[in-house]
C-alpha cells in the first residue's frame, strides 16, 4: 500500500507530461492542416513548435520536481509519525507492565495480611 502511494505523484506527472505532449502534437497537426500554404507568414515554424515543446517539457520537469519534493516532505513526516507512534507504543507497553505489577502487588497484599493475621493469631498461646 505504501509503495503505491509513493508512485502516485510521479505517475500523475508522467500522465500530465504525456497529455501536454499529445496536446501540442494535436495543435501542431491541426495548425499544419489548417494552414493554406507553407509560405504563410503566421504559421508556426518547426523551430517555434520545438521551442514550445521545450518550454512545456521544462515546465513539466519543474512541476514534477515540485511534486517529488512535496512527496519527500510527506514521506519524512510519515517517518517521524511512525517513530513517534513506536515510541508511544513502547511507553504504553512499559506503563501496562508497571500497572499489571502494581495490581498484582495490591492483589497479594490483602491475602498476605489476612494470612499473616491468621498465622499470628494461631501462634499466640492463650
Amino acid at each position: 500500500m505504501q509503495s503505491h502511494r509513493r508512485l502516485i505523484i510521479p505517475v500523475a506527472a508522467v500522465i500530465v507530461f504525456i497529455l501536454a505532449a499529445l496536446s501540442l502534437a494535436w495543435d501542431f497537426s491541426g495548425t499544419r492542416a489548417a494552414a493554406p500554404s507553407p509560405s504563410a507568414g503566421h504559421a508556426p515554424t518547426v523551430e517555434q513548435v520545438s521551442n514550445q515543446i521545450l518550454e512545456t517539457a521544462k515546465g513539466l520537469e519543474i512541476t514534477q520536481q515540485q511534486a517529488v519534493d512535496q512527496l519527500q516532505v510527506v514521506q519524512d513526516q510519515l517517518v517521524a509519525q511512525q517513530t513517534e507512534t513506536r515510541k508511544l507504543s513502547e511507553q504504553m507497553a512499559t506503563l501496562t507492565k508497571r500497572l499489571d505489577a502494581l495490581q498484582q502487588s495490591v492483589a497479594n497484599l490483602p491475602a498476605a495480611s489476612t494470612h499473616a493475621a491468621t498465622t499470628s493469631g494461631q501462634a499466640r498461646p492463650r
